[in-house]
């Protein structure tokens, strides 16, 4: 039978909880906002991949797997990505810093990206390498060992700092560090689960404070692309790429209305990429086994390995794979549908709200054998498809970035591996924080010493032992492979 024959069914039969006040939804909103991965797994584990729940916005579903994957990364017109930072009123500094190409869909989706794909297209690696290079030196320089240091954090500012040079021009000084500072304050704020559970903009509320923020951040972002449209836009980064954009009919766009694409391509760029770094050596720190075979690899690609060489090395790839499976930097996104339609078997209205997960994809049972195990060497026999693998998007929407985010991460593996043992501090509490990306809560305090491949994990507590089997045994010693 042909599926168009089937009858659809209303989204109202979809399963979920019971129709709840509006207090009730603000709760319900707040214990998403607190722990997505716990909300998620729980509505899953009561009424399945599909599900019906309400929240400060109204009526939301949960969609988990494949199938609904696919429709919600290839029937773009059908499914358009909305702001993921929450709304200020019309002609506010909230309303402009939270439109970006995340936030853009079709025909002019379409445009931009065709604007900003040079900048990040695998070709650039080659140029970009060296900058990175310099970047990660330069951030290892003041490393010693004995020491103790936020992992985080250090992987964060090395990120940052490729991030302004390369996609923004920018030099190191205190203008720039204040940007920074701005910035993530005022992310932290707009993720904050007591401002999304009160949007209302009373003075002395939290809500009031990142409205406060976003008028301060954008002057300063304002300041920034006005100077370097006055200088002339001739760079090869993301943000002389940004101030080169016209409309159709060719006129210049006035910087107001490129500030958020700005502002958030900056952030997700670096959020994204410096969480990634970080889990990924903190898998590497306590998987040894894992870790000997990197080093094994590296080794035999001798000193300063060009990226062409590290982007080829196999074990690296399947490291990274898998430490982005199991720890998406998106662990969740969301979706509206921009008219009546089909989802699956049953028919969705317009304005229909729904959120996918990376992660909860990741971790199916029904894909992935074993799912929370960390297992590098499962990317040998397995070929998952992009609506079941999917760290960086997937179809028209697949992250711009991918490239340079693999890039930085292996590189920097590449410089830190061979020179230190990172050890995480024993009893460390390691817990998650869900925000524009997947990170750890408090940070990953680390002991350094020099790399001597006598490698041991530490025993940790927190969440993120819900997430990874930390504690289950790695595979036998492979053969090492000649140096």
């Amino acid at each position: 039978m042909d599926d168009s024959s089937v009858a659809l069914l209303p989204t109202s039969a979809i399963p979920g909880p019971k129709r709840m006040s509006i207090v009730g939804g603000i709760w319900e909103q707040v214990k998403f906002d607190r722990d997505p991965v716990v909300y998620m797994n729980g509505l899953r584990a009561k009424y399945g991949d599909l599900t019906r729940f309400q929240n400060s916005m109204g009526t939301m579903l949960l969609a988990i797997g494949p199938e609904y994957n696919r429709p919600l990364h290839q029937e773009t017109d059908l499914f358009h990505s909305r702001p993921f930072v929450l709304p200020g009123g019309k002609n506010t500094s909230q309303h402009r810093l939270r439109q970006s190409i995340f936030s853009l869909n079709e025909a002019e989706h379409k445009r931009m990206r065709h604007q900003l794909l040079p900048v990040f297209q695998r070709s650039m690696m080659e140029l970009h390498q060296h900058s990175i290079n310099k970047h990660a030196e330069n951030a290892l320089s003041s490393w010693q060992p004995g020491q103790t240091r936020n992992m985080h954090r250090d992987m964060h500012l090395l990120v940052w700092n490729v991030v302004r040079d390369l996609l923004y021009g920018l030099d190191d000084s205190a203008a720039t560090e204040s940007l920074h500072e701005g910035m993530e304050h005022w992310m932290f704020q707009t993720f904050s689960p007591w401002v999304r559970a009160f949007p209302f903009n009373i003075p002395f509320t939290p809500y009031n404070r990142m409205i406060q923020d976003a008028n301060r951040l954008e002057r300063k972002f304002l300041d920034l692309m006005r100077k370097r449209r006055a200088q002339g836009v001739h760079g090869n980064d993301a943000l002389s790429a940004l101030l080169r954009f016209r409309t159709i009919d060719d006129k210049e766009v006035p910087v107001e209305l490129l500030v958020g694409h700005a502002l958030i391509l900056f952030l997700v760029a670096y959020e994204t990429t410096g969480n990634t770094l970080t889990w990924t050596l903190f898998l590497l720190s306590q998987f040894p086994q894992a870790q000997q075979d990197v080093l094994d690899e590296l080794q035999a690609l001798g000193p300063n390995p060009s990226y062409d060489k590290l982007d080829a090395a196999p074990m690296l790839a399947r490291v990274m794979k898998e430490s982005t499976r199991l720890l998406p930097a998106v662990p969740y996104s969301r979706r509206l549908a921009s008219r009546d339609g089909a989802f699956g078997r049953y028919e969705i209205k317009k304005k229909t709200r729904v959120i996918f997960s990376h992660y909860m994809t990741h971790h199916m049972a029904e894909i992935y054998q074993n799912p929370e195990r960390f297992d590098p060497a499962r990317w040998e026999t397995i070929k998952p498809s992009p609506s079941e693998f999917l760290p960086f998007g997937a179809g028209p929407r697949t992250c711009l970035g991918s490239s340079l985010a693999q890039c930085v991460i292996k590189i920097a593996i590449s410089k830190i591996l061979p020179r230190w043992k990172i050890n995480v501090v024993p009893q460390s509490q390691v817990d998650r924080k869900m925000g524009i990306s997947l990170g750890p809560l408090n940070g990953i305090p680390v002991t350094l010493s020099r790399q001597d491949r006598d490698l041991h994990k530490s025993p940790i507590t927190g969440n993120i032992r819900d997430m990874v089997e930390i504690d289950h045994p790695e595979p036998a010693k492979r053969v090492r492979i000649a140096a």
